[in-house]
């Protein structure tokens, strides 16, 4: 077991206060362990199986993200003004999705799938607070499921303004409604192709809020694309996403964009930050664009195969 400098016997850190000298040693042995895919808790752990040290776990997260420096005590001051912006809206888009979820601690944190995605978020929220260096992303990885991207931000101001109702959120976004319609579908759109004698394309958006879709068809409709919304899901009933099953706690409805024309303008004018969505979505396009109907469906399935349910794209030679 290692001992840093000359302290001797065993040490516990109170939180906040580790000495410079050993912040200096510990701050790289952190993001060394992080980028291994460890979360604060697991290199806390770590530190105290090597060490004669016991750190707090929220040190740790603050060194991870990259808001606190080593050796320091006060936090990044994350403030912005309550003014409509590109980045706000994206911010807000992304909120109204799954993916997204505030803490009475002031946290607000996106944990999701697609790196892309928390990239986009991550982002726009280091935009949002005229930070020139935003957060780290961290990554949260399981055996037996898909790695996790985290970011997470501690800022009270913008908690209080997510919790505000729809209404008054949406008079912020709908100044830049693409924006907010970029965020939205990517926290819970998708790209659906049917194949059989003909090949359909739309892209939709499933939440189980329907005033909230209506809103959102409302903001498609003002920049020139047409959708309508159905009911999807019942209550306790099972949703797969990418292989993985869910019970669905509350009846889902969905948001389709159906006509081909709105589908091209969707590609247009809003589009994904997740590349394979994109890809689907303008392969998709292009195929319809390039192929008479009959032959679609095998153009379609010569890029792309289904699994669990999903259309995944083919290893390219």
């Amino acid at each position: 077991m290692s001992k840093l400098g000359n302290t001797p016997g065993s040490w516990r850190v109170p939180h906040d206060r580790i000495p410079p000298h050993l912040a200096r040693i510990l701050h790289p042995k952190v993001l060394k362990l992080a980028a291994k895919g460890l979360g604060p808790v697991g290199v806390a752990r770590h530190l105290s199986a090597e060490y004669q040290l016991s750190v707090c776990p929220g040190t740790v997260r603050h060194w991870m993200v990259g808001d606190r420096k080593p050796g320091e005590t006060t936090l990044v001051m994350n403030t912005f003004k309550w003014e409509p912006s590109p980045a706000l809206s994206y911010i807000i888009g992304a909120n109204k999705g799954d993916g997204c979820t505030m803490t009475k601690s002031g946290i607000v944190k996106l944990e999701v799938a697609d790196r892309e995605f928390a990239e986009a978020f991550n982002h726009s929220m280091a935009t949002l607070f005229s930070r020139s260096t935003p957060n780290k992303v961290l990554v949260r990885r399981r055996l037996d499921r898909l790695p996790m991207y985290i970011v997470k931000y501690a800022c009270r101001q913008l908690v209080r303004f997510l919790r505000q109702p729809l209404k008054k959120l949406l008079e912020f976004a709908s100044a830049y409604p693409r924006e907010f319609l970029r965020g939205f579908f990517d926290a819970e759109g998708h790209v659906s192709v049917g194949v059989g004698k003909e090949f359909h394309l739309v892209v939709g958006a499933e939440n189980s809020s329907k005033p909230l879709l209506l809103q959102a068809r409302r903001l498609l409709m003002s920049i020139g694309i047409g959708s309508r919304i159905n009911r999807r899901r019942e209550a306790g009933s099972i949703k797969a996403i990418r292989g993985v099953a869910f019970v669905m706690r509350r009846t889902s409805y969905g948001l389709v964009i159906g006509k081909l024309k709105d589908v091209r303008r969707f590609a247009r004018e809003i589009d994904f930050s997740i590349p394979r969505k994109t890809e689907k979505l303008k392969e998709a396009i292009l195929i319809t664009d390039t192929h008479a109907a009959k032959d679609r469906p095998r153009a379609w399935t010569k890029l792309y195969r289904k699994e669990r349910g999903e259309w995944v794209r083919k290893a390219l030679r």
